[in-house]
């Protein structure tokens, strides 16, 4: 009996998730939304409603990479709106590279806010340059400061190279002195320390030895950044071997960033 109820509950699934999506693009068609648009939202509010938030922006990534596959280019970045106005920085990426969106520090501005908003700590970087560049320090300084207390490693080095290229007068070097004193006590002052001296004329081999005490005390942040210097001098062995050691720990914001020089460099990354 159990078996036949649940082949029932399968086959309503089958009609009633497309009669919901056909019903949410006919109400949008009304309302003058855009056929993609219209299709996006209606797939959007069926996959956030029936998934899990994970598998939902795995569906709409798969939806719109299948669009653009097929020549459908406004479905797919309506898609890749959705996904990553859901905070998915993959999307991200997609849409603020679209044609139209990079040209547009207004688009870029408004697809960073929204994934900030939706949680994904990685665009708080990214926002941070786009207002910097529309003029806005303030908000600029907050921004990355956010970013690097949550533990955004992009925010570590954007702040470094703002501080250095449009701070104030003195305030870089005031920087690099707060945490010279904090790195004497505090083994997560090390990889701040080590981001400012890089940005510094002739200041990659101190920053190397900063980086390094932080990579013997296992402080993922310092890993990570050790290994973008590596990266850009040609040290790909050393630089892959941290990178993998990173990924093991399982920390998120390190792994990202990891991760994200792998792909730069076309390193292979193995599964884990």
């Amino acid at each position: 009996m159990r078996a036949a109820v649940q082949w029932c509950e399968r086959l309503v699934a089958g009609w009633v998730r497309p009669l919901r999506i056909g019903v949410a693009i006919f109400r949008a068609a009304r309302r003058g939304t855009p056929l993609p648009d219209a299709l996006a939202d209606a797939y959007a509010t069926a996959a956030f409603r029936e998934m899990s938030r994970p598998r939902a922006i795995a569906f709409l990534l798969d939806m719109a990479d299948s669009a653009l596959r097929a020549g459908r280019p406004d479905e797919a970045l309506a898609l890749y709106r959705k996904a990553a106005g859901a905070g998915d920085h993959r999307a991200v990426r997609k849409v603020v590279n679209w044609p139209g969106v990079r040209e547009d520090p207004a688009a870029m501005e408004a697809v960073y806010r929204a994934a900030v908003a939706a949680g994904d700590v990685t665009s708080l970087s990214s926002l941070a340059v786009v207002r910097a560049r529309r003029g806005d320090g303030v908000e600029s300084r907050e921004l990355f400061q956010q970013g690097i207390d949550a533990g955004d490693i992009y925010s570590l080095l954007g702040y470094g190279t703002f501080l250095r290229n449009g701070g104030e007068p003195g305030e870089w070097a005031e920087a690099v002195e707060k945490y010279r004193r904090l790195a004497d006590e505090n083994s997560g002052a090390l990889a701040p320390l080590g981001a400012l001296l890089l940005v510094a004329p002739g200041g990659e081999a101190e920053a190397e030895v900063v980086l390094r005490r932080g990579a013997a005390l296992l402080e993922n942040r310092s890993r990570s950044v050790l290994a973008a210097l590596l990266l850009n001098r040609g040290a790909v062995d050393e630089a892959a071997e941290l990178i993998q050691r990173v990924r093991a720990t399982g920390d998120e914001h390190a792994r990202v960033f990891v991760e994200g020089l792998a792909t730069e460099y076309e390193l292979p990354l193995p599964p884990g």
